[in-house]
């Protein structure tokens, strides 16, 4: 279920989907190596507008902070009424450099980095709503992402991961109505087209963020 991420560089994003961004709201990326829940993070949402959301999602309708959802499943998102309006109408993606997940042997956590082999990023699936902010009284863009089983490489740390979208299917993600044909991409992306590997225990704190971490 990636929990904490990495996004400091978004060029080759911008630069493969310039026509699908209308509005760039983000402009020169605030480089994170070590990104928690409730967080700024950039996404593309589905009305062209690429800008920072918070990282948990929340149904406009929510009346509380406290039925945030940092990730979505994609084999029950139609049937959760927290996330089935968001997955017809308010699709993202979600420019990610990499994420963590950690190894749990012996009660150990041994931390680890996945990013993909031969891109700068990934281009993760995500929905989003807007939800009043009543400490700031205003509305807030909020996403998670969507999740799917991991590949037999993840799979050995962590059996969930992020559904990975390839470039070719970022419009339709975002503005087919076609539900079956959205459905579709909720794929596992392949072992091959992912690195990972052991990083330091400082990405345990939250607040250690520096190009160390990755």
């Amino acid at each position: 279920m990636p929990g904490r991420l990495a996004i400091f560089d978004d060029s080759s994003f911008k630069e493969e989907s310039k026509e699908l961004i209308k509005n760039d709201m983000v402009g020169i990326l605030q480089k994170r190596y070590n990104i928690p829940p409730t967080t700024p993070i950039p996404a593309l949402l589905n009305n062209g507008n690429y800008l920072y959301t918070h990282f948990g999602f929340l149904p406009s309708w929510a009346t509380s902070k406290s039925s945030m959802n940092i990730n979505a499943r994609s084999e029950s998102i139609y049937e959760k009424k927290t996330f089935r309006e968001a997955f017809r109408f308010k699709r993202c993606i979600i420019p990610i450099n990499g994420f963590y997940e950690w190894q749990i042997e012996d009660k150990e956590k041994t931390p680890f980095f996945v990013k993909d082999v031969n891109n700068d990023y990934l281009g993760v699936a995500g929905i989003w709503d807007e939800y009043f902010e009543e400490q700031l009284n205003m509305n807030i863009v909020t996403l998670a992402l969507i999740t799917c089983d991991a590949n037999d490489k993840l799979g050995e740390i962590h059996h969930r991961m992020p559904v990975v979208l390839e470039k070719k299917d970022f419009s339709t993600w975002l503005k087919s109505d076609d539900l079956k044909e959205v459905n579709s991409l909720f794929k596992i992306y392949e072992s091959s087209k992912l690195e990972l590997y052991e990083v330091s225990s400082d990405v345990n704190k939250v607040l250690f963020d520096k190009p160390s971490c990755i």
